[in-house]
């Protein structure tokens, strides 16, 4: 693995709690810093479409209220019905290639929804709020 180097300004009480964190657990102040980063970061997937790591990555920079309105969101009701329709003529009839095209773009885009959520709320869980289902 590469490794580089950064130079990165802290705040002193930053800078404190890290060398605390070190002192208290043995490795170095270097190592703290790496992990703390490493954790923080959304874990980013090789096999995740470029546009979708893009929008995970910005996820952190954004406010509580804006990652609560990503966790909340929902599919539109329009493509929600018309996902419905599709799954279930799927069932009853061979699909034409626009519609297969159709269904296999609005599933695309229902995964990029999960998984945006799923950051969101794990995000917001590492800030401090409870997320009812996971605390049950």
């Amino acid at each position: 693995m590469a490794v580089r180097t950064v130079t990165v300004q802290l705040s002193e009480t930053l800078y404190r709690q890290a060398k605390e964190t070190a002192a208290a657990n043995s490795p170095s102040i270097e190592e703290v810093l790496t992990q703390s980063i490493a954790l923080s970061l959304p874990p980013l997937e090789d096999e995740l479409p470029p546009d979708l790591r893009r929008q995970l990555s910005s996820l952190m920079l954004l406010s509580d209220d804006e990652l609560w309105d990503i966790a909340r969101a929902d599919m539109e009701a329009g493509q929600q019905e018309r996902l419905e329709t599709l799954t279930d003529s799927r069932e009853v009839r061979e699909f034409t290639v626009e519609e297969a095209l159709e269904l296999e773009a609005i599933i695309s885009e229902g995964e990029s929804l999960m998984v945006r959520k799923a950051e969101a709320y794990r995000l917001l869980s590492r800030r401090g709020f409870t997320i009812p289902w996971i605390n049950q």
